[in-house]
């Protein structure tokens, strides 16, 4: 757990960094704005990936283990622990575990987005194509742009 939190931290600051956001940019936004799924969800999918495959793996030893590990001792297996969490996570049963894909976890996360913040990611996008020069508005100076940015992000 520790180095999902170390990597997540660094991958915001980096994120953070590139687009010019605030040092304090809610970290709730920083994945929609970018349109990357939060490493959580990242990691969850790479793990219902690597359960599938090895339920559908043609060596008979990984095949049975991997299923007996899930429906057999879920919570004594470190497979069937998984399992658990993602069904968990995603309130589901351990037999919908091969709906878990990144199409999936970008429903649940846009579901999740409560719509002020919604709102707010699609005017930080469209605030940054101003400011990175792929968009125009002729209304306000970059000074402005960037206090809206900053305002958007911290607040």
């Amino acid at each position: 757990m520790f180095l999902v939190s170390r990597r997540k931290l660094g991958e915001r600051k980096k994120l953070r960094r590139i687009l010019s956001l605030p040092y304090n940019t809610h970290s709730r936004l920083i994945s929609p704005v970018c349109d990357f799924l939060p490493v959580r969800e990242e990691l969850i999918c790479h793990c219902a990936s690597f359960i599938m495959k090895c339920l559908n793996s043609c060596n008979s030893v990984v095949h049975s283990i991997s299923r007996n590990g899930i429906y057999g001792m879920r919570m004594h297996s470190p497979i069937g622990a998984n399992v658990q969490f993602c069904c968990n996570y995603y309130g589901m049963s351990p037999n919908d575990i091969p709906y878990v894909s990144k199409r999936s976890a970008w429903t649940v996360l846009w579901n999740s987005v409560i719509a002020p913040d919604l709102d707010k990611i699609n005017l930080i996008k469209e605030l940054l194509s101003v400011k990175f020069h792929k968009g125009q508005i002729s209304l306000f100076c970059e000074s402005e742009v960037d206090f809206m940015i900053w305002f958007l992000c911290t607040s």
